[in-house]
């Protein structure tokens, strides 16, 4: 699978998922936005990057960075 392939699936899934998350109570998307920020932080640690599919793995990590920031910013 390439990288545009996946940047449009991340891009679906997160159309749903901002869906899903505006439709709850303010306190539920503050504890999604902060379990998302530690997921966020955890998928950029340097022990998970493979050297072999760096170009997907940064359009990942990139793609979860803008969707924390749009979770924290419905809380």
């Amino acid at each position: 699978m390439n990288v545009q392939t996946m940047l449009g699936m991340f891009h679906a899934q997160e159309l749903f998922l901002v869906s899903v998350v505006r439709s709850m109570p303010p306190d539920a998307r503050r504890r999604i936005a902060d379990e998302f920020q530690a997921q966020v932080e955890l998928a950029e640690a340097p022990h998970l990057t493979s050297a072999h599919d760096r170009e997907t793995a940064e359009a990942f990590k990139a793609h979860i960075r803008k969707l924390s920031i749009l979770l924290a910013s419905f809380s």
